[in-house]
């Protein structure tokens, strides 16, 4: 990796030799100011892409708004024992390192590591199908709590209890470390008076429990305002839109208008290891400065390079048969317990073979392909199956595992042509980037599929990091980049007092009530938090949380009450009882609620008593906190009806 490069202009020049030894002195600063250069004309910009099996990050310091390629640095030193390339492996293990000292994440692992791996795909499981398939692989998993089937799995070292948040966290943290070893060739009083943009690369039509969850890991991770104290914002922008950006401009400046012209359009497909984005573009000018119009909408699917070697396992399963698998696969079954996608050693060194015949895997020319199974499998023969140990994958085979991702790829592309078509227009060149898109057949396939369009499929050699250098170009060019969502963070957590289900696990005993209605014991006095610090919040649209809660009331008892909206502001640990933190807590807002006016008392829920007397009608209440910039509001609805509201709430 170079180190830092020099500041652009009159503003300041970082001497390369001066950054291999540290710091720029705190008198050359001084003298700087004295002579009347301002620093605030120069900026750093730093762009970061989590992917799904690679991880990238780039960063430039312009000394204004207009982007230029060769001034854009990609990382490429990520420490011992690490094959350093442009991106770093995305997995992260909690096993302990071996007396070699490897440092357990990216591609330096001691070799008995179980790995985290896609844990991206994880922050994204925003479907009830999905939440099932989850349930239904831990008991799976579990095999209906025979633990010791789990403690047979060999490694308890793949369980960890963190959420797919927690473990993104840490893996960034590894991964800022060795970005704050570039930023600490400044010296602290320089990076206080830098301005900071960093610009965050997201799949097209991510989830907002998605984006969230990423905005989160990254601050905590080290990318905030503690690192970089002028940090100014923090912008999203699709990976696909990032990558269109920079190919453009790339073969504009490289091929010119052999490749691209004034009017013409082109699709983007970023083909990455777990989602597939495409984006279509019309060239409106190409000089003096390039201008693109976005075409329709983005698409994206997941179907990354990582459902390839998906199929190919469900293939080897099938093939030597469920004992046999899981012997190289323990994992398996510890995975599915804690919800994480993880490997052992020898399904890793495995995978390190299929990867390598998949990258070169061409199509119809190929012959078959042969793998050697790992210990305890070297020596495994099944008859027409496996032979002492070895595997043959049959060519067809082989296209089915990736046919079931470039199908979905063709449908998308198909797709924008259909947008431009719309438009009266053809494309004339469909860019593949990604490291997916390095793949001779998915670029065959497309070739010859869109072969009768006219239309030329290209990619660039610069494509395995278009995407964060895309990224960086989003940054220094923010003030004319379209589609950039700007993000801030939530700065205190919000919340209600109200009872829940009683737990012997989680409540103190003397929070425990009888609940007549419902006939379970409840904890009354929890505090339930709707919205929370450090969320983020979006300047396309506002962040919301909400909780249902129940009010029970009598016949003749007025339909009327009072719901507090409480604000805690620290950074620790958030109370979970209102009885041992009341006075930790400030009262944002007070709702009055009135159903009397809207509803009779029979369109509520009747829950029958031991008697008449004992008879109960029951609303459910939905109190939502809707956070808009700064501007924060609080509602509370009945069957869609606004019952009580608050607007301009302090924040």
């Amino acid at each position: 990796m170079r180190p830092m490069r020099e500041f652009q202009g009159s503003s300041l020049h970082l001497n390369r030799a001066d950054t291999s030894t540290g710091a720029i002195r705190d008198t050359e600063v001084n003298s700087l100011h004295e002579s009347g250069v301002s620093l605030g004309e120069t900026r750093l910009v730093i762009g970061v892409d989590y992917g799904t099996t690679y991880t990238g990050i780039a960063y430039a310091t312009p000394h204004n708004s207009t982007c230029v390629l060769h001034e854009i640095d990609v990382m490429t030193t990520w420490g011992d024992q690490m094959d350093n390339h442009d991106k770093v492996p995305s997995v992260i293990s909690y096993s302990p390192p071996t007396i070699e000292g490897e440092q357990q994440w990216g591609s330096s692992l001691s070799p008995d590591a179980v790995t985290m791996v896609h844990t991206k795909l994880e922050l994204d499981v925003n479907s009830v199908s999905e939440e099932l398939d989850f349930i239904m692989q831990s008991l799976d998993g579990m095999r209906n709590l025979n633990f010791q089937h789990i403690r047979a799995s060999g490694n308890l070292a793949a369980y960890t209890h963190k959420t797919p948040e927690d473990v993104v966290t840490d893996y960034l943290t590894n991964v800022f470390e060795y970005l704050e070893r570039v930023v600490d060739n400044f010296s602290q009083a320089l990076r206080e008076q830098i301005t900071t943009d960093i610009v965050v690369t997201i799949p097209t039509g991510w989830s907002h429990r998605a984006i969230n969850s990423t905005y989160r890991a990254l601050s905590k991770a080290g990318f905030n305002s503690t690192t970089f104290p002028k940090l100014k914002e923090v912008i999203f922008v699709t990976e696909p839109e990032a990558a269109a950006i920079y190919t453009a401009r790339y073969l504009r400046d490289t091929q010119g208008q052999e490749v691209l012209t004034n009017g013409g359009y082109f699709i983007l497909c970023d083909a990455g290891g777990g989602t597939v984005d495409v984006v279509s573009y019309k060239v409106k000018k190409l000089s003096p400065s390039l201008e693109l119009e976005q075409i329709g909408f983005p698409t994206a699917r997941k179907c990354g390079s990582v459902f390839i070697n998906e199929e190919f396992k469900k293939w080897l399963r099938a093939l030597i048969g469920p004992t046999n698998y899981e012997k190289i696969d323990p994992n398996t079954v510890m995975g599915k317990i804690t919800s994480h996608v993880t490997e052992g050693r020898a399904m890793r060194e495995l995978m390190e073979q299929f990867n390598s015949r998949k990258k070169r895997f061409r199509g119809g020319e190929d012959g078959d392909i042969t793998l050697e199974l790992p210990a305890p499998l070297d020596d495994l023969t099944i008859h027409d199956k496996v032979d002492e140990g070895y595997i043959t994958i049959k060519n067809a085979d082989m296209q089915k595992f990736f046919n079931v991702c470039v199908g979905q790829i063709v449908e998308l592309v198909k797709g924008h042509i259909h947008q431009i078509g719309v438009k009266g227009a053809r494309p004339r060149n469909i860019f593949l980037v990604g490291g997916f898109g390095e793949s001779e057949y998915l670029q065959r396939v497309i070739r010859q599929t869109f072969k009768m369009w006219n239309v030329e499929v290209r990619r660039p050699d610069t494509s395995w990091t278009a995407v964060v250098q895309g990224a960086v170009i989003c940054g220094i060019e923010k003030n004319t980049t379209q589609n950039l969502v700007k993000a801030t963070a939530c700065q205190h957590s919000y919340g209600i007092k109200a009872s829940k289900i009683y737990s012997d696990i989680s409540n103190n005993p003397e929070d425990e009530v009888p609940d007549d209605l419902s006939g379970l014991s409840r904890a009354q006095g929890q505090l339930i938090w709707i919205l929370n610090k450090g969320d983020v919040v979006l300047s396309t649209k506002p962040c919301r949380g909400s909780h249902e809660i129940s009010r029970a009331f009598k016949k003749n008892e007025e339909l009327t009450g009072r719901i507090t909206i409480y604000r805690y502001s620290e950074d620790d640990y958030r109370p979970t009882q209102y009885g041992d933190s009341w006075e930790e807590l400030t009262t944002a807002c007070v709702l009055d609620y009135d159903l009397n006016c809207r509803f009779d008392i029979k369109e509520l829920e009747h829950v029958r008593g031991r008697s008449k007397k004992d008879d109960r009608y029951v609303a459910l209440l939905k109190i939502e906190l809707v956070l808009d910039g700064s501007n924060l509001n609080a509602y509370i609805t009945f069957k869609g009806v606004e019952v009580a509201v608050e607007e301009g709430i302090m924040y």
